[in-house]
């Protein structure tokens, strides 16, 4: 019975299009009947099933100029989702190109109209349901080899192979394909059967005029190919194909090299050049050209981050229909960064940042939900280091530095993009400077959400052996601050833990906290959240001396003795103030202090450099370095 309504349903919404093809009708009357009909029918929009029906009544026996109108207008209304409406599109039209390159164009111009457009078209109620029925038209899980529960990890395999049918496409056009016998197109390229012409106008025999716009449209195709790599949007989205699927990847780019290396229709493109082209396989996403050691140590990074539990839901992870799934192209981006033989143009922020923009926008996840995804996999980078190796090089340091360091820089950078405040390292040096903000963004908001809900994952915030007593001294600061006894970072590490009262186990939470303090991202009133300590206590600790040589010491006037020095040196700075102190005394002092004070930054933080504001530190270290004073009394 529900079927039998479906079928009246398509039957009345063709024969509405049927009438207005006969008629020539206004599109946007036939679409407002169609919208009307179809809202009648408790259909909701946009409908893939509607652009199912309007794409297969069109090709090709009804192929006419004014349903291609009726098509474009049921895209730029909504009524049918644009992604489905290209997928189809894709599957007919771009097979049988030469024999209709008409249709061929304006497909291609559909594409630079919605291709570039997918923000506005992920928010929909039946986001979800479109992406599945993508996948089953392209068969994307199965060119992929990767059952895809998301419409996210949807989105990144369908914009690929997009770009992709193009490129095969141009390469086949020119006769380039066949250079390479190996390379067969997993995409529609080729009609199923034998082309024959039919009595429509966009089926002619091969006149001249047809052979024109056939040859203009392969130089139209690899344009298009060139803006999907340029585009920031679709850049990203395709990187994210770089880091998870390295196999295909690989195809890709060495298709890409063919065709700039070989391609004659590329010549006559005014757009895009030869060179220009082979750039961007090397440009985009910072190192693509993989050797076969890197693309062998690439898949088993991708097996070993998705063994680790990146798939897995863990603990409830995320609420409604985000899963843990979702990010895991953060895994792999924050392994990236952990690589050495992978040297990127973009810093590791930068591209971190760019991954964390691209996820939120195809997840349609929101900046709590982002946020937290972002910690809990800088987190797993951590944890899959607990029992570090023997060797000479610090892995479990250099993943601290991520999640403290990197991690922290990239979310300064979203919470300033959304503030519409520049990071200006001149002006943002003070710890109240959150304080001192006239308004809050969103996204500062989502952030303490996020991190005050990061405490229910106690399994992931254990800390490693080495950091165990930085996370207590960090609850232990925080201890003494709610208890009224408001000391710097140096006293507290002066604390022995077994002259206070109440227990002060910290764990990573309590180091992330610190880490957000120090760039300014949260206040101390992050001390005060539920559960963040046990308790008060009543007084100081005996343990705690008088005054201890540090930063605290030193911003009050205690000269640079050589205990003073060491104490910098151990302890890395906490704000720029301190920095721009030392950097005083390093141009303006005396010939001791200038010995001094060049040691303090030679040699600050490098031992931990995941509690220094690393952005500020370069910035004061680039003045100094310039400073020709600085040179003749370094140490």
């Amino acid at each position: 019975m529900a079927i039998s309504m479906q079928n009246t349903i398509w039957d009345s919404v063709l024969e509405i299009t049927k009438v207005a093809q006969e008629k020539g009708s206004d599109p946007l009357i036939w679409a407002l009947q169609v919208s009307s009909s179809l809202s009648s029918s408790g259909v909701g929009l946009p409908s893939p099933e509607l652009a199912n029906v309007l794409v297969s009544y069109i090709f090709w026996d009804n192929n006419m100029p004014i349903l291609w109108k009726l098509l474009e207008k049921a895209l730029a209304l909504r009524i049918v989702p644009p992604l489905m409406v290209l997928a189809l599109l894709s599957d007919r039209v771009v097979p049988c190109r030469r024999s209709r390159p008409v249709a061929y164009r304006l497909y291609m111009e559909l594409l630079k109209t919605f291709a570039f457009a997918l923000k506005g078209q992920i928010n929909v109620p039946n986001y979800e349901m479109v992406m599945k029925s993508i996948d089953g038209v392209l068969h994307l899980s199965h060119n992929f080899g990767l059952e895809a529960t998301s419409p996210g990890i949807l989105v990144v395999e369908f914009l690929y192979s997009i770009v992709s049918q193009l490129l095969d496409a141009s390469l086949d056009d020119e006769g380039l394909l066949e250079l390479i016998p190996e390379m067969k197109s997993r995409w529609a390229t080729k009609p199923q059967e034998m082309e024959i012409d039919a009595n429509d106008n966009y089926n002619q025999m091969q006149t001249e005029y047809h052979e024109k716009l056939y040859k203009m449209n392969t130089i139209m195709a690899i344009e298009m190919i060139g803006k999907f790599l340029q585009d920031k949007s679709t850049s990203r989205i395709l990187d994210l194909v770089r880091q998870n699927f390295p196999t295909h990847w690989i195809s890709f780019i060495q298709r890409l090299q063919l065709l700039g290396t070989n391609s004659s229709a590329l010549r006559n493109s005014k757009i895009l050049t030869a060179e220009d082209l082979l750039q961007l396989t090397t440009d985009s996403g910072g190192n693509i050209v993989l050797s076969r050691e890197s693309k062998t140590r690439s898949l088993q990074k991708f097996h070993s981050v998705m063994a680790s539990g990146s798939l897995v839901s863990s603990s409830g992870l995320y609420q409604g229909a985000s899963q843990s799934a979702l990010w895991l192209p953060l895994d792999l981006a924050l392994e990236d960064a952990m690589d050495g033989y992978q040297v990127n143009a973009t810093s590791a922020i930068e591209i971190i940042t760019g991954s964390i923009k691209a996820l939120q926008a195809i997840n349609g996840t929101t900046w709590h939900e982002t946020f937290l995804g972002l910690w809990v996999a800088a987190l797993r980078l951590v944890q899959r280091e607990r029992e570090p190796i023997e060797g000479p090089i610090p892995r479990l340091d250099a993943r601290l530095c991520i999640l403290l360091s990197i991690t922290t820089l990239v979310v300064a950078d979203l919470i300033a993009e959304d503030e519409n405040m520049p990071i200006d390292e001149s002006e943002c040096g003070s710890t109240n400077h959150w304080k001192e903000n006239k308004l809050s963004g969103k996204r500062r908001i989502d952030l303490v959400s996020s991190l005050q809900l990061l405490g229910d994952y106690q399994t992931l915030l254990s800390p490693p052996q080495s950091v165990v007593s930085a996370a207590n001294q960090a609850v232990a600061k925080a201890m003494l601050f709610v208890s009224g006894i408001n000391v710097g970072s140096t006293y507290s590490e002066c604390i022995s833990m077994k002259d206070l009262p109440i227990n002060c186990s910290g764990n990573m939470r309590h180091l992330i906290v610190e880490a957000c303090i120090a760039r300014s991202l949260l206040d101390t009133s992050a001390y005060f959240w539920p559960g963040y300590v046990n308790g008060c206590i009543s007084q100081i600790p005996h343990s705690m001396p008088a005054q201890v040589p540090g930063w605290s010491s030193f911003m009050k006037g205690v000269p640079l003795s050589p205990s003073m020095v060491n104490a910098l040196v151990s302890s890395p700075a906490s704000s720029l103030a301190e920095l721009e102190k030392i950097f005083e005394l390093a141009v303006k002092g005396s010939d001791d202090e200038k010995m001094s004070a060049a040691t303090v930054l030679c040699g600050a933080s490098l031992l931990r450099g995941w509690n220094i504001q690393v952005s500020r530190y370069l910035v004061t270290v680039r003045k100094i370095l310039s400073s020709e004073l600085l040179f003749r009394n370094l140490p």
